[in-house]
C-alpha cells in the first residue's frame, strides 16, 4: 500500500495537509510517515506542497527527514523543474524515486532524455 503525504513547512516541522493540500491537520509529517509504516504502508509518496508546481526543486530537507525516519521507499514529489533536481534529490537524500509532472506535461523534457541524464550520472534507472 502506498500512503500519500502532502506536507507544508510549519516553522521547524512539516505539517500534513489533506484535500490536495488545502486542509491542515495537526499531524507532523515525519511522525505520520513513521506511523504509516507501522500500520503497514509499503511506500510513501511525499509531496512538498510548498515546492509543488514551482519547478525550483524538491524540498530536500523534508525528503531527507522522512526518508531517514522510515525503512520503506519514499518517492519525492513537488518542485521538479528538470533532471538536475532528480539527481539532486537522489544525491542528497535517501529517496528511492522521484516524481515529476510539469517537465513532461509542458514538453520541457522527455522521459528518455531524463533517463539518459540520470544514467550518465550513475543513477540506476528502469
Amino acid at each position: 500500500m502506498v500512503v500519500a503525504i502532502d506536507a507544508r513547512r510549519d516553522g521547524e516541522r512539516w505539517t500534513v495537509y489533506t484535500h490536495g493540500g488545502r486542509q491542515r491537520t495537526e499531524l507532523d509529517a515525519v511522525s505520520w510517515a513513521i506511523e504509516a509504516e507501522e500500520r503497514g504502508a509499503g511506500e510513501i509518496l511525499l509531496t512538498s506542497m510548498d515546492a509543488d508546481g514551482t519547478t525550483n526543486g524538491y524540498d530536500l530537507k523534508l525528503t531527507a527527514a522522512v526518508a531517514e525516519a522510515v525503512d520503506i521507499p519514499v518517492i519525492a514529489s513537488g518542485g521538479c523543474g528538470g533532471p538536475e533536481h532528480m539527481y539532486e534529490v537522489f544525491q542528497q537524500t535517501e529517496a528511492s524515486a522521484a516524481l515529476a509532472a510539469s517537465i513532461f506535461h509542458y514538453g520541457t523534457w522527455t522521459v528518455a532524455k531524463v533517463k539518459d541524464y540520470l544514467r550518465d550520472r550513475g543513477v540506476v534507472v528502469r
